[in-house]
């Protein structure tokens, strides 16, 4: 960090030196016009100004014959790193079953179409306009998703509803696909001043959207590992003092999800804390779950336990994304 003097010109005019070394990489000089944006938290974004777009960025990823999860994998790593191209080339001929994989990889990732292919490459390239979308807009829809994903994974269970079950696998796709195009963006803007300033972000606003985003994606796959556990109960009668508590817990899960996202995006210390105290009741209730499951059958005993593991799971991921709002866990450890 370096520290620099303000002057002042006449007219109440005031000036501050650039950094020779950045001045130098920016190849700025005499008459250099420098677009200047207002920030978060009242600092000031200074980068060259461009009247051209920025260079199309492009990797080239090598096709291995029988190594197609590696291939897959770059393609996924190319994405996430913010390349605007990525080309799969080899002088082989790739095949049909690999082509399949790789269209079905592409589909996977949001803003990704194939524009050119033969028999020897692929050429993918991302056209979705990275300003159409702000993070804050993609978080918001993750948890609309995650948030729906456990109130139907829940309710599967009392409703002994399989339609509801495969619903909440099916969205975990959508989940990820979300979940991927968060980070690139929150990459793309880290490495673009002009982007970051354009989403009114900040560096710390950008890692903690990539750790909420994260714990998002946790709810979601925990929600499916609740149906996959009630997918291997065997078949029980509910007592209504079970059935209660997991109509209670759907809906105080539901809106402890609520107060954390919209604590984590207002940066709220009222619904931050709001969270903790849901916590804390929520906790008490599912230690109750002790007391209401022992008379079942063995088989039925693990999987609930199971499944209540996997609702604590989620608890902890909503107090963890309140606590990226205000730090809060010294009060509840």
């Amino acid at each position: 960090m370096e520290l620099r003097k303000v002057q002042e010109m006449g007219g109440g005019t005031f000036l501050v030196s650039l950094p020779k070394e950045w001045v130098r990489k920016n190849l700025v000089k005499k008459g250099s016009i420098l677009t200047v944006d207002k920030g978060k938290n009242g600092c000031l974004i200074i980068y060259p100004f461009q009247k051209e777009e920025r260079p199309i960025s492009e990797i080239v990823i090598k096709y291995r014959l029988e190594q197609i999860e590696y291939v897959i994998n770059e393609i996924t790593g190319g994405y996430l790193l913010g390349y605007d191209v990525i080309k799969v080339q080899d002088e082989n001929r790739i095949t049909y079953e690999d082509r399949s994989r790789i269209k079905k990889a592409v589909e996977q990732l949001i803003g990704l179409e194939i524009v050119e292919e033969d028999a020897q490459s692929i050429t993918i390239q991302f056209l979705f306009e990275p300003t159409s979308l702000t993070p804050d807009k993609v978080f918001r829809r993750m948890h609309m998703i995650s948030r729906g994903m456990c109130k139907d994974a829940i309710n599967s269970l009392v409703k002994n509803d399989e339609h509801l079950a495969r619903m909440v696998a099916e969205r975990d796709d959508e989940l990820d696909r979300l979940h991927f195009f968060l980070v690139r963006l929150i990459r793309s803007a880290l490495l673009d001043s002009k982007l970051l300033s354009s989403f009114e972000l900040n560096p710390i606003d950008c890692l903690d959207y990539r750790v909420a985003s994260s714990l998002l994606e946790t709810v979601g796959d925990a929600s499916v590992e609740m149906v996959e556990d009630i997918s291997t109960l065997p078949r029980f009668h509910f007592h209504d003092e079970l059935k209660n508590l997991l109509k209670e817990v759907e809906e105080n899960l539901e809106k402890m999800q609520d107060l954390a996202v919209k604590a984590f995006l207002t940066k709220s210390v009222k619904d931050a804390r709001q969270v903790v105290k849901l916590f804390d009741r929520l906790s008490i209730r599912l230690d109750d779950h002790e007391k209401v499951i022992p008379s079942q059958p063995i088989e039925v005993f693990m999987g609930l336990s199971e499944i209540f593991s996997s609702i604590n799971r989620i608890c902890r991921c909503n107090v963890d994304i309140a606590d990226l709002a205000v730090p809060m866990y010294p009060i509840i450890r």
